[in-house]
């Protein structure tokens, strides 16, 4: 069973996030004619990211969480959904994307995340 995400951090985004669809499509380019598309599969991963507001605490907590608890970032874990109230999504780090932050005022920081939902 996958980690959830810790309790002690923001349980939602800052107003407004950002999610898509997944990319359930290959293509091939043959050597004459037109490329050819077709449906890989209906289980496929989609992204998701957005901003929270955290203390200085928190991204200490961020940081263990992503460096030791999820192997520098590379297992799966739970973490709240954005549109369904009590519900969780199976996310992992979008590859090569770990939590970025900024200081905004004395202790507060703005932390951007990237996600990929897994089916």
């Amino acid at each position: 069973m996958a980690d959830p995400w810790p309790d002690t951090l923001p349980q939602c985004f800052v107003v407004g996030y950002s999610e898509g669809l997944p990319d359930g499509v290959a293509e091939v380019t043959p050597d004459i004619g037109p490329p050819i598309s077709r449906g890989r599969s209906s289980a496929m991963a989609r992204p998701l990211s957005g901003q929270m507001r955290m203390t200085r605490a928190q991204i200490a907590t961020l940081k263990a969480f992503v460096e030791v608890t999820l192997d520098r970032g590379a297992l799966p874990f739970e973490f709240p959904d954005p549109t369904e109230v009590g519900e969780t999504l199976l996310v992992k780090f979008a590859k090569g994307d770990k939590p970025s932050w900024q200081q905004v005022a004395a202790g507060v920081y703005r932390v951007g995340i990237t996600l990929t939902v897994l089916p």
